[in-house]
């Protein structure tokens, strides 16, 4: 929003609970993953809200400029807004549900949030946006399993990339398609090889159209072998492949992290390197060139007059818009992110958003303090 990714809340391994941790970076400049990036503290606008992570996000309202927050901490939901880069402002409560994802339709007058309170019960719920309150109407249908985080199509369709076993292990052979603008149902059959069984990876979508899955864990905690794979929704039934990519740095997070898309760069951050080792850095694949897809460090923002969000993830989820070509970096203290929960909504024609949910641990610093973090494992004071 603005040219600006914002981070709020996720876990670490100093407050496994979560945090209300809040900062935003400013992806108006060029970006060397190897430099120092400037990062904006916001966290003491935000103290009033609950540690938590795995919390779910959008970008909303008429003129896109309202961020609403979503989550549950123990048995309690609770939901805010983020009004015009200004206050965080309660909404209404929201049934003792574990959202898992919120996308918000094209003109910004609805949110569209998808959860389950058990394994058995699945629920859908759809806001509607208004200056001073939300309007909720929820209900069940009739699905086995539960779905994974949601993309909202450009055609405001919202494709679900998978369906859960057992409540995490996502399949991604069938993809269940809301039509927002009549209120269907879609189970479709992709074709192709889809991805090996997983949790804990992201997914987002490109301008041409393609949905990109990146990390994730087996049934065993290892990083999945086919940690990147893509889902062309241009064609009926989408279709899975796989795109030539050099192996990750080995300093690159395999499941628990972020993922955000701008323009033709993939941001990778926070996560995990290693069962128990949080990362607290930013890794980014460039994707310009179809089914070729390389790791890059330099970043250069490119204008653009329009802005189309992507999003999602598996237990991460991930959001992204097309402003600029920019880059997302860590503001050192605690490490990387443990669940980060990173969703994103639509941007309309003019403003573009980028808004990330993040697992990562910010030192408290006065309002609005600027803070120069390094690409490093290094602390700061403030």
């Amino acid at each position: 929003m603005d040219n600006k990714i914002y981070f709020f809340g996720g876990m670490t391994k100093k407050y496994p609970a979560g945090t209300n941790d809040f900062f935003y970076l400013d992806v108006s400049i060029p970006f060397n993953l190897d430099s120092t990036l400037l990062i904006v503290d916001l966290s003491n606008d935000a103290r009033q809200i609950y540690p938590h992570y795995n919390g779910v996000s959008t970008i909303c309202g008429p003129n896109k400029d309202t961020i609403f927050l979503i989550c549950r901490v123990s048995k309690e939901s609770f939901s805010y807004r983020f009004i015009n880069n200004k206050e965080w402002v309660p909404g209404t409560v929201i049934s003792n549900v574990q959202w898992s994802s919120a996308v918000c339709n094209k003109n910004g007058s609805y949110i569209y949030i998808y959860g389950y309170p058990d394994n058995v019960n699945k629920y859908m719920m759809t806001i509607s946006i208004d200056t001073t309150h939300w309007n909720t109407v929820s209900y069940e249908f009739n699905i086995t399993n539960s779905l994974a985080p949601e993309i909202l199509l450009p055609d405001g369709r919202i494709a679900y990339i998978g369906e859960r076993i057992n409540g995490l292990w996502v399949n991604f052979r069938n993809i269940y398609i809301y039509d927002t603008n009549d209120g269907t149902w879609r189970n479709m059959s992709t074709s192709g090889i889809e991805p090996s069984l997983r949790a804990s990876h992201t997914a987002v979508l490109t301008q041409d159209g393609l949905i990109i899955i990146y990390g994730g864990i087996n049934k065993m905690g290892s990083p999945v072998p086919d940690q990147i794979s893509v889902l062309d929704t241009k064609v009926d039934p989408f279709t899975w492949s796989f795109p030539n990519i050099d192996p990750a740095p080995s300093s690159a997070p395999f499941s628990d992290h972020t993922a955000t898309l701008v323009g033709n760069y993939m941001i990778i951050a926070f996560g995990h390197t290693t069962d128990d080792v949080f990362s607290d850095q930013i890794h980014m694949i460039d994707v310009s060139e179809k089914n070729n897809y390389k790791w890059v460090k330099s970043f250069t923002p490119i204008i653009t007059k329009t802005a189309k969000s992507a999003i999602i993830g598996g237990t991460s989820g991930s959001i992204a818009t097309t402003p600029n070509n920019t880059k997302i970096a860590y503001p050192a203290k605690s490490p990387g992110a443990d669940h980060a929960a990173i969703i994103g909504g639509t941007t309309g024609g003019i403003a573009t958003v980028i808004i990330i949910i993040s697992v990562s641990y910010l030192l408290y610093c006065r309002k609005k303090t600027l803070i120069y973090a390094p690409q490093a494992k290094h602390a700061i004071n403030c």
